[in-house]
């Protein structure tokens, strides 16, 4: 009865949100397997000569490192074990993380 009455009202439990962004494996790997798929591209093709790929490869790691940051209450440690496991460095073709929250200090 409260569950539904607090759905009603659009509240949802936590570790509801967290299962969800977690199916299929969790976040900190997808952020990890991004980057890996941007260093086989940088390495292998010519594709991240063009400005418009990488804006949109560094958006989609500024959003899957918020995604980290909202289930594991910190950003990820480049190339460490954190609470989200494993996530190596953001490539340096990526530039620095756009996100207005990130510390400064930990950007590069």
């Amino acid at each position: 009865m409260i569950r539904a009455l607090m759905g009603y009202f659009g509240y949802v439990k936590k570790n509801e949100i967290l299962d969800k962004l977690n199916f299929a494996r969790c976040v900190g790997k997808r952020l990890d397997e991004h980057r890996e798929t941007v260093e086989a591209i940088t390495e292998k093709t010519t594709l991240l000569n063009d400005f418009w790929h990488v804006a949109h490869l560094a958006t989609q790691d500024d959003y899957l490192m918020r995604l980290y940051y909202l289930v594991h209450n910190e950003w990820p440690h480049d190339g460490c074990h954190g609470a989200g496991g494993y996530v190596r460095k953001r490539p340096e073709v990526l530039g620095k993380c756009g996100l207005p929250e990130y510390p400064n200090e930990l950007s590069y």
